[in-house]
This record gives structure tokens, C-alpha cells and sequence, in this order.
């Protein structure tokens, strides 16, 4: 089946998530950037459409690898997953990303500016990340979870805090060359970029199951 090109970023990754890898691997935001149209952000990226939509077309991934259809399931269940998905990777990971990355700065600084900026963007991150899973946790996911209503206001500041963590997402990669790990300076910078990458992959997918998913079911559900 075609793919319909005006159809949004988010609604192709949710009717089929292995459309989401096709997207990581194209640079296609469908998380933060996830209203626009498939057309509008092929156009932002110099990609032809057609071309792209025959890449979704043709994505084999077994649905069975796909994981829970987290539209469906009980918006109790979504919160536990992000927390213990998500969260718990993010309080493991930033500690030894920052830890990494002053390691990198301290040694390849002199010759490598862009580390120290690096390391003080990724610091940045941490702590705007830590602040903000700990009050989804303390405040959002209780009363969710609850089936409570979930307030506009708070909403509109979580979602401006997401699409603060994507501009940073896209400062690191800009500092780190794209994660290239062929020119990694040396065994902790190669690591530092390939847990990097992946602290970037699984935060797109952290915000998309949050923006996508559990803000409008929440919604929905106190309209």
C-alpha cells in the first residue's frame, strides 16, 4: 500500500513503528517535529517524498518485533513503561555520558575545542532532563495513571520542554561530526559517540510515545 504522502510524521511511526527506524535513519523528526506532513519534511531535508515513501513502503520489520501497541493499552501500563524504559535509562546513562565526555574534553581539549562544548551541553541536558522526569514522575504519571485530567497548562510546558531537549539533541550530534565513530580520538571518545547515538535514538522514541501517544490519550480522555 502507498504511502500518503500528507499523512503526518507521528501517524506513520504510530500505525507502524518500524516506519519510526526508517525515519531515525533519514533524520525525519516525528517525535517533536511529528505534525508535519511527510511531504513538508521531506521538503525541509532536500529528500524526494516519492523516493522516502517507497523506503516506508518497503520496511519488512516483522510486526511481531514491534513491541506493545501502546494506543490501546491502559495509560497506567504506557506511564510504567516510560518510567522504567526510558527514565531508568536516562538517570544510568547521563551520569557515564558526562562522565565520558569530561574525560574527552580533559584530554583532547586543547586540540578539540568543540568538546568542552560538548561536555557543557550534554551537562545541560542532564539536568533539564533529570528535573523533568522527576516531575512527570512526582506530579503527571500519579494522576494519569489515575485516569485524572491532565492540565492544559503543565502539558504546554512539558511539550516546550521536549522541544527544548530536541534542539539540544541536535547540538550534540552537531558537536560530535554525526557520531562518526571512524574519527573518534581515542577509546573513550569512541564510546562517548556511540552513547551518544544512542541516548539520542531512544529519546526520540521517549518523546514520540509521550507526544504522540500518552498526551493525546489523556486528553482525549478528560474531553
Amino acid at each position: 500500500m502507498s504511502v500518503d504522502l500528507d499523512r503526518s510524521l507521528a501517524e506513520l511511526a504510530l500505525e507502524r513503528p518500524a516506519a519510526a527506524r526508517v525515519l531515525e535513519r533519514l533524520g525525519l523528526d516525528y517525535c517533536c517535529g511529528g505534525r508535519r506532513s511527510l511531504r513538508e519534511a521531506c521538503a525541509e531535508r532536500g529528500l524526494d517524498a516519492g523516493t522516502v515513501s517507497v523506503f516506508l513502503e518497503h520496511e519488512l520489520d516483522p510486526v511481531g518485533l514491534e513491541g506493545r501497541d501502546w494506543r490501546s493499552a491502559p495509560l497506567a501500563d504506557l506511564c510504567v513503561h516510560i518510567v522504567e524504559e526510558h527514565h531508568g535509562r536516562l538517570r544510568w546513562e547521563l551520569p557515564r555520558l558526562c562522565e565520558l565526555a569530561e574525560r574527552a574534553a580533559s584530554t583532547h581539549g586543547e586540540a578539540q575545542p568543540q568538546l568542552h562544548e560538548l561536555r557543557d551541553e550534554l551537562e545541560r541536558l542532564r539536568v533539564e532532563l533529570e528535573a523533568h522526569i522527576a516531575e512527570e514522575e512526582r506530579e503527571l504519571f500519579p494522576i494519569l495513571a489515575a485516569d485524572g485530567v491532565l492540565d492544559p497548562a503543565q502539558l504546554e510546558r512539558l511539550l516546550h520542554d521536549h522541544d527544548e531537549t530536541g534542539e539540544r539533541l541536535r547540538r550534540l550530534r552537531e558537536l560530535s561530526g554525526d557520531y562518526a565513530t571512524e574519527q573518534a580520538l581515542c577509546a573513550t571518545h569512541l564510546t562517548l559517540l556511540q552513547g551518544l547515538h544512542g541516548l539520542e535514538l531512544d529519546l526520540h522514541q521517549h518523546v514520540h510515545e509521550e507526544n504522540n501517544i500518552l498526551f493525546p490519550r489523556a486528553l482525549a480522555a478528560g474531553a
